[in-house]
């Protein structure tokens, strides 16, 4: 996105709030990828112009989301909640990073949010598997409508979903919210400091703390056969998989990686998920503590 778009829209609330619309409205229509899009609009803007600024795009925003869904044959409340999942968190963690200016602040905080949040959802709502069996099998039985084959039942599917759909919707949540405000400080830092924002992302961690909880959650995973604790071990790998990627940028930057290797690691990270999940999320695991260690000492 140009110098000059990016300066407009935050110089411009009325056209903020027809932009995220218009980009929320893209993953309705096949646009998967795009689900961070409309976040970054009022992160940019809270950035530029403060969280009030942000609200008000943001809430223009989920009006237009919310008529568009009635106009799709969808209730009024669908699209509010998916822009309050779309638009909230983003939002808030850039009104802490316009406060606080720390990528890692953010990234951290954002983790101990999605940690609550899986807490909470198991709390409250009980068993995964048996709170989200009905939607995953009526999803199965709508594609299947619309041609698509897909038999959950004989293989085992819908009781894997269901049971680790919390899991997948937090850790999503974060990784959403993350990127957006990655795009929206990188919108923000482009016109008046190019490089400001290659050079904090380069820089993120997320603490010896949360480090050794990351550690903690995923053996417990892999020993344990417990839904919560495989819903927060997943979480903490969708961080450390953000710093193996700050880590990887970090080594291009210096010089010790050919940008075609960093082209692959994405390309890979695509075409074979979960394994480079694991490679970055370790490689993230190890390059945390070896920052984190000097910095809580210096402390």
């Amino acid at each position: 996105m140009s110098r000059t778009f990016s300066s407009w829209i935050a110089d411009n609330p009325g056209a903020a709030v027809f932009v995220t619309a218009l980009f929320g409205l893209l993953p309705l229509f096949g646009f998967g990828f795009a689900f961070f899009l409309p976040g970054a609009v009022p992160a940019l803007v809270t950035l530029v112009r403060g969280p009030r600024g942000g609200v008000i795009v943001a809430g223009g925003a989920s009006g237009l989301l919310a008529l568009a869904m009635l106009v799709m044959g969808r209730p009024i409340p669908v699209g509010l909640i998916y822009s309050l999942w779309v638009l909230g968190p983003p939002l808030l963690l850039a009104a802490l990073l316009r406060r606080s200016e720390s990528l890692t602040l953010c990234l951290q905080v954002a983790v101990l949010g999605g940690a609550v949040l899986v807490l909470l959802l198991h709390a409250t709502l009980g068993d995964p598997e048996r709170f989200w069996a009905p939607f995953v099998r009526d999803l199965a039985q709508e594609m299947e409508r619309r041609g698509l084959p897909l038999d959950l039942a004989e293989d085992g599917l819908v009781e894997t979903l269901a049971r680790t759909l919390w899991g997948w919707v937090t850790m999503l949540t974060v990784l959403l919210a993350m990127c957006a405000l990655f795009l929206a400080r990188w919108w923000q830092c482009r016109p008046v400091t190019p490089g400001r924002f290659g050079a904090e992302f380069r820089q993120l961690r997320i603490g010896i703390a949360l480090g050794v909880a990351s550690a903690v959650a995923v053996a417990a995973s892999l020993l344990s056969d417990r839904p919560l604790v495989d819903d927060l071990a997943r979480l903490f790998l969708g961080a450390l998989t953000i710093v193996g990627l700050a880590a990887a940028h970090r080594l291009k930057a210096e010089g010790r990686l050919h940008s075609a290797m960093l082209w692959a690691v994405y390309a890979l990270l695509l075409l074979a998920a979960p394994l480079m999940v694991a490679v970055l999320a370790g490689w993230g695991f190890v390059d945390n503590w070896m920052r984190s260690r000097p910095a809580a000492q210096n402390a």
